[in-house]
């Protein structure tokens, strides 16, 4: 129950910052994003894919984006999870005390997760969205500032959901 509130309160911020706030080209905010970096560490490629796609269309159907192309960059993001996530998180940090290996995760940690995840998803987005047409200047200039925003984000989401469960 906790996740469909979480995902329904993140696809509609989502759309309300596609819609209602126009902060600059160079930067876009995913925040769905968020739901594929903390799914259970077992969960399946194919799922987690499927998922990724699903919420990225309706990231594409909500905010005012070319219709596919989030979807198509959190899937690239998604189908890399994996490998990801075995660099990432320690041997010995295993399912304790009914908390998943990415719950237990430092924010440091964290913050690295993300970054490396949110590359993937960013790299795709800005690539298929410029389609050659900008100076490669203003894609990296594209790519670092969301990256920036966008780890800041999801490790303080991250931060706050993992202070929740605590408690």
């Amino acid at each position: 129950m906790r996740y469909i509130i979480t995902v329904l309160l993140l696809v509609i911020a989502q759309g309300a910052i596609d819609n209602y706030v126009n902060l600059s080209v160079y930067l876009n905010i995913m925040l769905p994003m968020f739901i594929i970096l903390i799914l259970p560490e077992k969960s399946g490629s194919i799922a987690v894919m499927l998922a990724a796609f699903a919420l990225g269309l309706i990231m594409d159907i909500f905010g005012n984006g070319i219709p596919g192309l989030s979807a198509a960059a959190m899937t690239a993001a998604a189908l890399c999870r994996k490998p990801i996530l075995r660099i990432i998180i320690p041997k010995e940090l295993t399912v304790k005390e009914g908390r998943t290996a990415i719950e237990s995760l430092g924010i440091s940690h964290f913050a690295l997760y993300s970054a490396l995840m949110l590359v993937l998803c960013l790299s795709v987005y800005i690539l298929v969205d410029n389609a050659g047409f900008r100076p490669v200047w203003q894609c990296l200039g594209r790519l670092g500032a969301s990256l920036i925003l966008n780890t800041a984000v999801m490790t303080a989401l991250f931060a706050a959901v993992r202070d929740n469960r605590r408690q």
